[in-house]
């Protein structure tokens, strides 16, 4: 089993999945009926069993996804300060945010 974590970890290396994460056409995915109903059945079931923390992790995700994509440059483009900025803030907003909820949130 590690030998197949350190092979995807060689097949993937950091820029090749930061250019994957750039490629994800988003409107695509929304417009996507199999997403659409995924993500309202765990919507639904995080709301009825009351699964606050699950849902504030997964949507950290996707933030964090999104801050990513925002941030990393196309090709050997150097990367703004506002840039790097919003992704420090963003990060330790998120972080801030999942550290409060599972743990001083009851």
């Amino acid at each position: 089993m590690w030998d197949k974590i350190v092979d995807f970890i060689k097949e993937y290396d950091l820029g090749r999945v930061m250019e994957l994460l750039r490629s994800i056409d988003w409107s695509a995915v929304l417009k996507n009926p199999i997403f659409i109903g995924l993500t309202l059945g765990f919507l639904g079931f995080a709301i009825y069993k009351k699964k606050l923390r699950l849902l504030v992790v997964v949507l950290s995700l996707f933030a964090f996804v999104f801050l990513v994509q925002m941030v990393t440059p196309q090709g050997n483009e150097y990367v703004p300060k506002e840039k790097i900025f919003m992704f420090i803030g963003g990060g330790i907003g998120l972080a801030i945010l999942n550290l409060y909820m599972f743990f001083f949130h009851d």
